[in-house]
């Protein structure tokens, strides 16, 4: 039996990519949001002759979420910011033991959902799936695939992964993506010392020598610093940097140094959010689909000895990261609804994609998603 999609945020701009990548799948999800006539307009601007079925739902109505989320449901959501709008959700579809993943690239929620939720999920027999997008799945592949790489040539101690963007700007992010990231930065995040150990965003910065470019960016928490660690023993010592910003990164992870004082001031978490939800894309939800067409991902994952000598590098190269991002969503949530939620293999708890599907499957699938391993010699931007 197939089971129900639910797409939270339905008529957001990641929302709405994740509802069409969808359809193009044979998948017709129910559209889920607060506001009846944006969800009509949404539900016939993807599918006119055949609109897909609707929903009115607030995710911080907990009792209906818990009513109306059950195991044989896909929760698929892009409702951020996700510190502040995405712990119901989540809490009910671990309870229900549902399938749930998330667009989410806020440090303090993906550590929340594993610490919080891992236990309850595994018991109730539910698949929590954290930040299922361009961030933070293609760090995980390439993170995993030169750990499996290093392990040919001696014991990885350290790895270190980067996330960039090529052809984009600032313009390039949606107007959620920007206030993540407002809200995120008077947040504690997180590094990976032999066990997560807390920090502030920005904590240090480093680069990458990509195609003759060097690329720079500012440390930040993800889900890699979660589940990485268990695909290698070894490990000891796990970064990750944020470029997207090209060569403004060092100066705002300079500018980090300010969010420990600015938290204190009252109501400046609000402010912050509220200031970046207006700045995200200068008014636009986010990117047409030309300004798409222009850009594209490139990730970076290196593995070191305790010696500091590299044992293995990766780069890949991908599309856009917003279609990247609705691809994968679609693609978790179309396994998700054709599995069988009985089955004794089946892993539960909150995972990574390599934990939920394995390296060769999610190494397949991006593939098929034009993410390539590239030469860093012959990366354009």
């Amino acid at each position: 039996m197939t089971r129900r999609i639910l797409l939270f945020g339905a008529t957001g701009y990641t929302g709405g990519l994740v509802a069409r990548a969808l359809l193009e799948r044979g998948e017709v999800p129910v559209l889920v949001g607060r506001d009846r006539a944006a969800l009509d307009r949404r539900a016939a601007e993807i599918r006119p002759s055949d609109p897909p079925y609707t929903m009115v739902l607030d995710v911080h109505d907990v009792g209906t979420l818990r009513r109306t989320i059950s195991a044989d449901d896909v929760i698929v959501t892009t409702v951020g910011p996700f510190h502040s709008h995405g712990r119901t959700v989540a809490e009910a579809a671990a309870e229900a033991g549902a399938s749930y993943i998330d667009s989410a690239g806020e440090p303090p929620f993906i550590r929340w959902t594993f610490e919080k939720l891992g236990t309850r999920a595994a018991n109730r027999g539910a698949r929590i799936l954290p930040g299922f997008g361009n961030e933070y799945v293609t760090g995980q592949l390439a993170g995993a695939w030169a750990l499996e790489r290093a392990a040919e040539m001696g014991v990885p101690h350290r790895l270190e992964i980067g996330y960039f963007s090529t052809g984009g700007s600032l313009c390039s992010l949606s107007r959620g993506t920007i206030a993540s990231l407002a809200g995120s930065s008077l947040e504690r995040s997180y590094t990976y010392r032999n066990g997560i150990r807390a920090e502030r965003p920005g904590a240090r910065s480093s680069s990458f020598r990509i195609g003759g470019r060097k690329y720079s960016g500012f440390s930040i928490g993800t889900t890699e610093h979660l589940t990485l660690p268990e695909v290698s023993p070894s490990l000891q010592e796990l970064d990750v940097y944020l470029g997207w910003f090209g060569k403004a990164s060092p100066l705002l992870a300079t500018a980090s140094l300010a969010g420990p004082l600015i938290r204190r001031l009252p109501g400046a978490k609000r402010v912050v959010s509220t200031v970046g939800a207006r700045l995200g894309g200068f008014g636009k939800d986010g990117p047409e689909s030309h300004e798409r067409d222009r850009s594209g991902v490139l990730v970076s994952a290196r593995v070191f000895s305790k010696s500091k000598h590299k044992l293995s590098e990766i780069t890949l190269a991908g599309p856009n990261g917003y279609e990247l991002t609705a691809s994968l969503m679609a693609w978790a949530a179309t396994v998700e609804s054709h599995a069988s939620t009985r089955s004794v293999h089946r892993r539960t708890g909150v995972l990574g994609a390599i934990q939920a599907y394995g390296l060769g499957v999610v190494r397949d699938t991006c593939l098929h998603l034009d993410v390539r391993e590239v030469e860093s010699a012959v990366v354009s931007a």
